[in-house]
């Protein structure tokens, strides 16, 4: 409860600030999308696909974009929910709104990823590396940062960990019910209609269900999949069969390779910025250590979801675009920082070199790299310096692998890498409570 209050908080501190509202344009391309389809029936927003009719410039919040009438670049549902949203709070024009206003929706949405992070992280890595994940994700500026878009995969990350766990209550405990399989297939039908991308949930919760021997489910939520995506086609006949096949077909020529799964993981995407997240990278060794060992609860629900989602990017994802991968790691930012919880967890208590020294070059670089230089600038210490405090904090574990039978040289050493933790954690905190200040620099 105190780290989830501490996400919410950090979240909504300065939420308006950074990232800046006109730097993604995507959250007022929703927001309009939705206002306009509940007050005139029609989704009047901006675009920059080509297919359209006609084009018509507009200038709100400093910036010119051109808007088009029955937009049909995502599905609806997303849109309706934001525009609804504005709507409940008394705006009627396309400018009566702000960003902090916006971005309410999508702050409670990631917030709500920690406390399900958790549920999820216990019953596959155990408690510590749980809260060690959910206090990464609570406190890392870039899940935070990311955690402030408006944008799909805010939702489909809640989505996603809803599943996961209604999946395991289904295979694991043996509890699934009527209503839990409803709801299952309810996360399968709506994650596509927020966005294309999320079909990836059903197939996801369909191959978990297909290796636990629920074939029919399986079949189930690979069909609710389906069906969410028919529900969008269907709406684009509505509006304009042969404007939607347009707009799709130029979505689809997006694609100029197969390198797409390979800029999501490892390209420094952000919002039209570099973000570097060190965090990030370390959740995706942890996903690698945790396949490599023979345990299928953690395979089936902690791996595969981010591995499922990556070869989603490379089907669907356009390399044209890598500026915009940042936000959709939003979907599984839950299951890689689990992996990088269950690294943490693993250095300290076992006080391996290698998972510390991972921790403190990936992680640890992030989470000082703005603190202890301060906003204005990376913090660039002496080289000597820097190889004595790497060395505080390595040197009682290689210690240790030489005397491995002394208790007390290893409350030492956990005790320092704890106190290392502690201080990396902190530094996310201290950057965070900056980013309004940062990140005009990444």
């Amino acid at each position: 409860m105190a780290v989830t209050a501490l996400a919410l908080f950090l979240r909504f501190h300065q939420v308006g600030d950074a990232p800046l509202f006109t730097d993604n344009l995507d959250e007022i391309q929703f927001t309009w999308a939705g206002l306009n389809l509940i007050l005139h029936g029609d989704a009047y927003t901006w675009s920059f696909a080509p297919g359209y009719p006609a084009y018509i410039p507009y200038t709100a919040f400093g910036v010119t974009v051109p808007t088009v009438h029955h937009w049909l670049d995502h599905p609806p549902l997303f849109s309706l929910i934001m525009g609804g949203w504005v709507w409940l709070l008394g705006v009627r024009d396309m400018t009566g709104f702000s960003a902090a206003q916006v971005r309410f929706l999508p702050v409670v949405f990631s917030t709500l990823t920690v406390p399900l992070t958790y549920l999820l992280g216990r019953r596959l890595v155990g408690p510590l590396a749980a809260i060690c994940a959910a206090a990464l994700l609570a406190t890392t500026p870039g899940a935070i940062l990311l955690g402030r878009q408006a944008e799909p995969e805010s939702l489909q990350a809640v989505l996603l960990l809803v599943a996961l766990l209604l999946c395991l209550r289904v295979v694991v405990d043996r509890r699934g019910g009527v209503w839990t399989e409803l709801a299952l297939l309810t996360c399968c039908v709506a994650a596509p209609l927020l966005k294309v991308s999320g079909i990836a949930i059903a197939g996801i919760c369909a191959v978990i269900l297909v290796a636990s021997g629920r074939w029919r489910l399986a079949a189930a939520a690979g069909c609710a999949g389906v069906v969410g995506l028919l529900v969008f086609a269907v709406y684009g006949a509505f509006i304009d069969w042969s404007l939607f096949l347009r707009v799709q077909s130029v979505h689809t020529g997006f694609r100029i390779g197969v390198m797409s799964a390979f800029d999501f993981i490892s390209a420094p995407a952000g919002i039209n910025r570099r973000l570097r997240d060190g965090w990030w990278l370390l959740g995706w060794i942890g996903l690698g250590l945790m396949a490599a060992r023979d345990n299928w609860r953690r395979q089936l629900f902690g791996v595969w979801p981010a591995v499922a989602f990556a070869a989603t990017m490379l089907l669907l994802a356009g390399e044209r675009q890598v500026e915009q991968y940042g936000w959709y790691r939003q979907i599984i930012y839950p299951e890689v920082y689990l992996g990088g919880g269950w690294v943490v967890a693993q250095a300290v208590r076992r006080q391996s070199l290698g998972l510390l020294g991972l921790t403190l070059v990936l992680g640890g670089a992030t989470a000082t790299n703005w603190w202890l230089g301060g906003p204005a600038a990376a913090w660039v210490p002496n080289p000597l310096v820097l190889s004595l405090l790497i060395s505080v904090v390595l040197g009682p574990a290689a210690l240790l692998a030489y005397r491995r039978n002394r208790p007390l040289l290893r409350r030492w050493a956990v005790g320092v890498a704890s106190a290392a933790l502690l201080l990396m954690l902190l530094g996310n905190l201290v950057e965070s409570v900056w980013l309004d200040r940062i990140f005009i620099r990444l």
